[in-house]
């Protein structure tokens, strides 16, 4: 169990690497982080329901102007990782769909105020990157790699950080919870995915009017697939 919190925590500092100063790929997206997490945790139908629901989710969230979106990369992980965990030891399945719901909860809560670090690291990156043209100006061709590493270092320790605090208060404060109101969860996660399945298809239609077709292809291909695994069956 701890090894696999210690794996869910370094795939979130991993995420928040690619959401701002590495690569910037899929990885950081809920669908995808979620898959390694059912492979982590070896529970399929829990992490899959989750990512599929924080990733439509994720997808009708935009940096419009200088607002800073929600954060998502770290925001999956957490929400996940907190189903997951929480489902461990639960087999039925009202349990795990209840399970599933405080997923996706305390996954949106972490991604909204996920904003606030995510402020203060660009504060901090904005100061890195004056002490970087300083240092340059007065000839230190290393300062640019030097900065480099240390915006690298800050985003994957505040991943982390804000990882284990959403993760660790999550799931020895919801764990009682979800275990008395299971049935009442389960069914309002029932009841609700009629509402992601709508979200998701105006995300789709969306991005088709826009004719951003690659995205909607990838988009749709991912949410089919994960319904497909979710239906069929999981490993």
């Amino acid at each position: 169990m701890i090894e696999r919190f210690l794996l869910t925590l370094i795939l979130g500092g991993i995420a928040a690497l690619d959401a701002t100063p590495i690569a910037q790929t899929m990885l950081s997206q809920p669908l995808v982080t979620g898959t390694l997490l059912a492979v982590v945790w070896g529970d399929w139908r829990t992490a899959l329901e989750t990512a599929v629901v924080l990733q439509v989710l994720a997808a009708t969230t935009a940096p419009i102007g200088s607002r800073t979106a929600e954060d998502y990369a770290v925001g999956g992980v957490v929400g996940v990782g907190t189903a997951v965990a929480l489902a461990a030891g639960r087999p039925f399945a009202f349990t795990q769909d209840a399970c599933a719901l405080t997923g996706v909860m305390v996954g949106l809560l972490c991604a909204t105020i996920g904003v606030v670090p995510l402020k203060w690291q660009r504060r901090r990156n904005e100061s890195l990157a004056r002490w970087c043209e300083e240092r340059l100006r007065s000839g230190d061709g290393a300062a640019l790699v030097s900065a480099h590493r240390a915006a690298i270092v800050l985003a994957f320790a505040v991943g982390v950080a804000y990882c284990a605090a959403c993760l660790g208060a999550a799931v020895w404060g919801l764990n009682a919870f979800v275990g008395a109101e299971s049935l009442k969860l389960g069914h309002a996660w029932r009841l609700a995915q009629p509402l992601w399945l709508g979200i998701g298809l105006a995300q789709a239609l969306h991005a088709f009017v826009q004719r951003r077709l690659s995205r909607v292809a990838v988009f749709g291909a991912a949410l089919i697939a994960a319904w497909l695994v979710l239906i069929v069956g999981t490993p």
